[in-house]
């Protein structure tokens, strides 16, 4: 019968200690609460969530955003339209109302077309 080789047995001898101390599963400090030994645990995989389909080729899709982006448009119109540069009367249509002059001061206005 074969004797083990004198090399084989010093390196068993030699990691021996390491082995006997290596990394447990255990807390090595113990918890405030009163635990004293924790295990390690993995934790399960979350269900992947089936994604809904993207159904941005249709007619019917077309169609709502069309609609949706005209009444964005149309908000947007009445927002500008409700500034007094536009529903005052006094203004004429400029972005700030006229100065009064007297009748003799009076300019031709290139804006409204009339005097002021």
């Amino acid at each position: 019968m074969k004797r083990p080789k004198p090399f084989l047995i010093v390196v068993l001898l030699a990691f021996s200690p390491a082995i006997a101390l290596a990394q447990t599963s255990l807390d090595p400090a113990p918890n405030k609460q009163g635990h004293t030994t924790k295990f390690y645990s993995p934790k399960r995989a979350k269900a992947v969530k089936s994604k809904k389909k993207n159904v941005r080729h249709t007619a019917q899709y077309e169609f709502y955003k069309r609609v949706e982006e005209a009444a964005k448009d149309k908000q947007r119109i009445l927002r500008k339209l409700a500034k007094p540069q536009y529903s005052n009367p006094a203004y004429f249509g400029h972005k700030r109302p006229p100065k009064k002059r007297p009748p003799n001061k009076m300019r031709y206005c290139k804006v409204c077309h009339i005097r002021h």
